[in-house]
């Protein structure tokens, strides 16, 4: 008789609460409890389908943890041949070292009768690590008290798990500890929380519709507002994770204020859902920046005066002293010249007050 016919479930049966890939798993469970009353053509069909299931799974002995018998997906994914598993390891050598003595501790307060599900890491042939999702269930395996278990790979899941939590973790550390305006929006229900930034650089307390992603639409700048909103829904449209903008800011007074606005969006199923971002006030720095710009556009006019302007009345002075006739004897000459030299004297000085006037606008 094939060897799968002599597994027996010790579990009520029919009571399993699993889902998705798992009702297949049922449904071989429940073959298993009525399999002895079959022909041996349908004890072969279940051991091609346990074989072929492309979930691992396996049998192993309770009181010795060797393995009874494996599927193939199991030998795939964790490296090991069939007669490996059957003849050389046993489920200790699934997990690390570190992890042993919790695996004992499992076994035998959780696994010891009923149906055990949990999350472990697993160790494959190579040394490389992987989350999965164990479902266990109580077993007769020819004559031995044994558990069935399948292991679903959940090593994706797990990281963007805890990438996420880390993320709201660094994001819980980085609202405490900057004077910025730190923000999380929720995208899915356009709502926002804020940490105390949101007070301290424009000095909004308490303020109504604070917490609506649409309450800080309405206090970016008129000028700036079209803007914002294109690169932030292009960002969105192409999956992009980063985004920034500069733009104006209303405070509670009235005022705007120039700020840097730097967000990562996060993603589900193509769709955002989650935008963390920072607003940091540069209102000083960009009118520092536009100061510096109008000094050295003055500095360069008065660079411009002094090579244009300034030569002309210089060279006419120059050119009326040496017309001057010094023995005076043509009194009519020398007082036309006097009037030339007396304008162009003129022009110089109101040159002159030109850039002193430029010279006080730098200060």
């Amino acid at each position: 008789m094939n060897s799968y016919l002599l597994l027996k479930l010790n579990t009520a049966p029919y009571t399993w609460l699993l889902t998705g890939s798992i009702i297949l798993l049922s449904g071989i469970i429940l073959f298993l409890l009525i399999a002895p009353r079959l022909i041996n053509k349908r004890a072969l069909q279940f051991e091609h389908l346990f074989n072929e299931y492309p979930i691992p799974m396996w049998i192993y002995e309770k009181s010795t943890m060797r393995f009874l018998s494996v599927n193939t997906a199991a030998s795939a994914k964790y490296g090991y041949s069939k007669k490996e598993f059957l003849e050389q390891i046993t489920i200790k050598d699934l997990r690390n070292a570190e992890d042993v003595p919790l695996l004992l501790e499992n076994a035998a307060e959780r696994c010891s009768s009923g149906e055990y599900r949990g999350i472990w890491k697993h160790r494959k042939k190579d040394g490389s690590n992987f989350f999965t999702e164990i479902y266990s269930l109580p077993a007769i395996y020819f004559g031995r008290d044994a558990r069935f278990i399948m292991s679903k790979d959940v090593d994706a899941e797990v990281k963007a798990s805890r990438e996420a939590h880390e993320l709201g973790m660094r994001y819980e550390l980085l609202a405490k500890a900057t004077n910025d305006a730190v923000y999380d929006k929720n995208l899915v229900t356009n709502t926002v929380t804020w940490n105390h930034g949101l007070s301290d650089l424009f000095h909004y307390n308490n303020a109504d519709d604070a917490d609506l992603v649409e309450w800080w639409q309405t206090n970016i700048h008129e000028a700036d507002y079209f803007r914002v909103m294109a690169s932030l829904e292009r960002c969105k449209k192409e999956n992009l994770n980063y985004w920034s903008e500069e733009y104006r800011f209303r405070c509670a007074d009235g005022g705007y204020k120039y700020v840097v606005d730097r967000a990562f969006i996060m993603y589900e199923n193509g769709q955002p859902y989650r935008m963390i971002g920072m607003i940091q006030d540069i209102d000083r720095h960009v009118k520092q920046a536009r100061l510096l710009e109008e000094q050295n556009k003055t500095l360069r006019e008065i660079a411009w005066i002094n090579s244009h302007e300034i030569r002309r009345p210089v060279v006419s002075i120059l050119g009326i002293t040496d017309l001057f006739d010094k023995s005076n004897q043509n009194g009519d000459f020398n007082t036309q010249l006097m009037a030339w030299l007396h304008e162009s004297t003129r022009q110089l000085d109101d040159i002159i007050h030109k850039i002193e006037h430029k010279v006080k606008n730098l200060q």
